[in-house]
């Protein structure tokens, strides 16, 4: 197994990005981010936005350093350059020159796209497998994590056997939005699927299982407009795995499946803070009238129950905020800040609990 013990699963939009870009350098010898490949926003020279200033801004972030590269194939980030990719003509011949040739001086752990053909994984995945498993040391496959261990293993043995001697394979399985009230199925289910592996273990790198509990309504789920505390159930979901199967922990990296764009005067503004336990989200939520970001900073800040500054670059933009001087004041911005607290309490536990 790899020394990494945190999976964070993220798409390229900005938020993230910006996120990414203000981890500390001696973090990213814990994590291996998995970027979802979006397009960049549209421009009149780009109006179907550009992949290429993503995969510019990912090697920035990650400065020679391994990452596992998916696609998006959510309609809202979707463009040509990527369905492109997506074709499995010839063995993905265009998603091996991307990752070959367009993007060789980039450290690219490859994601392998499944599709059937008659009820079998297809050749085409196959040709990718073995051309790739030549040029990389370290390949990865994500599947749902529900299919329980027959079909599991139908999917992977055609993998790894098409794999050279010598090459690991990473298996992503992805529950994604979860509640309470599917914690135990869904722990159940990552491990009837991860009995499917246990033959095929030499091969394995690591299994990864990833999850998201992060509410699309923060004031629903807290049960208070202003500030309030709700819980996240991946943690408890990895915690009842890790007591079956030796699996890594992943997750959303606090991000909602949904994805919700919030636009000019529809939000009201609001800072989460992640517990350093790993079982809860607080929220300060305050209106633009009633003192919005600045507020929302100070109130944090004032919570040392529940905020402990963790000298990351959330802190300093809390901390910014709070004398009157916020960096920004968009929800975009903020969910970085929540997803940089957020990814270091994650480097916490799993630092603990090894």
């Amino acid at each position: 197994m790899t020394d990494f013990r945190y999976f964070p699963l993220i798409k390229t939009r900005d938020a993230e990005l910006r996120c990414f870009s203000n981890i500390k350098e001696e973090s990213f010898d814990d994590l291996l981010p998995i970027y979802e490949l979006t397009k960049s926003r549209k421009t009149l020279k780009t109006p179907d936005g550009d992949i290429y200033k993503r995969m510019k801004k990912i090697g920035e972030i990650q400065k020679g350093r391994p990452f596992i590269l998916d696609l998006c194939t959510d309609d809202k980030y979707i463009n040509p350059q990527i369905e492109q990719l997506l074709s499995p003509y010839m063995g993905f011949k265009d998603w091996q020159y991307f990752i070959f040739d367009l993007n060789h001086d980039l450290n690219i752990i490859p994601m392998i796209h499944i599709f059937e053909d008659e009820g079998k994984v297809a050749e085409d995945v196959k040709s990718f497998v073995k051309i790739a498993s030549q040029r990389k040391a370290y390949l990865a496959v994500r599947l749902p994590y529900d299919l329980g261990s027959e079909d599991i293993f139908s999917y992977v043995r055609p993998i790894v056997d098409s794999m050279v001697e010598g090459c690991k394979l990473y298996v992503i399985l992805d529950a994604g939005y979860i509640r309470n009230e599917h914690v135990n199925d869904v722990a159940d289910k990552f491990i009837d699927s991860c009995a499917g592996l246990n033959d095929m273990l030499h091969y394995i790198e690591d299994i990864v299982i990833i999850s998201t509990s992060f509410p699309s309504n923060v004031a629903k789920a807290g049960e208070d407009d202003s500030q309030g505390k709700f819980d996240i159930f991946e943690e408890s979901v990895y915690q009842k795995v890790i007591e079956e199967v030796d699996v890594k922990y992943g997750d959303y990296a606090s991000i909602n499946t949904e994805q919700i764009e919030m636009r000019g005067g529809t939000f009201v503004p609001r800072i989460d803070i992640a517990s350093l336990d790993g079982f809860a989200f607080t929220y300060k939520r305050y209106r633009r009238n009633a003192g919005g970001y600045v507020k929302c900073a100070q109130e944090t800040i004032k919570d040392n129950a529940n905020y402990t500054p963790l000298s990351t670059w959330a802190d300093e933009e809390i901390e910014l905020a709070s004398n009157d001087t916020p960096t920004g004041i968009s929800p975009a911005f903020w969910i970085s800040v929540r997803m940089n607290y957020f990814i270091e309490t994650r480097l916490r536990l799993r630092s603990s609990s090894k």
